[in-house]
């Protein structure tokens, strides 16, 4: 059928060095509609929340450098993010990907941002949840 969307099938995870320096954050977003009367209308777009991730902790060199090497071979493409308080038991990690307790499929939802500091940068980085 013409306009449907085939599901992400991403293929990597999220490396660990950086998974836990995230925050998160939901949305539910709606489409609206203002009047000049002050009435409005509105309507979801979705019937579940959306989860995004944005990087908050600064990094050393080497979870800079890894998170710079996945960035550029993953831009544009889904991959595989673990919340670690979600995952069973708490704080785990599956490099695998095939545990889908905590695991989340998303993309990145910013271009690369960094500040650098020494001895930590700070990057500015969101991931977006696409299933």
């Amino acid at each position: 059928m013409p306009g449907n969307l085939a599901p992400a099938q991403p293929t990597d995870v999220f490396p660990r060095i950086v998974a836990s320096s995230f925050t998160e954050e939901l949305r539910l977003e709606e489409i609206s509609n203002a009047y000049p009367d002050g009435s409005s209308e509105r309507q979801a777009l979705a019937l579940n929340p959306r989860h995004y991730f944005h990087l908050t902790e600064p990094l050393v060199l080497a979870e800079w450098q890894g998170l710079w090497d996945f960035y550029k071979t993953h831009k544009g493409k889904p991959f595989y993010l673990y919340n670690p308080r979600e995952t069973d038991p708490p704080f785990s990690y599956d490099p695998t990907g095939q545990d889908p307790t905590g695991r989340y499929t998303v993309v990145f939802d910013s271009g690369w941002s960094e500040t650098t500091a020494m001895p930590r940068g700070q990057v500015g980085i969101s991931l977006r949840e696409v299933d």
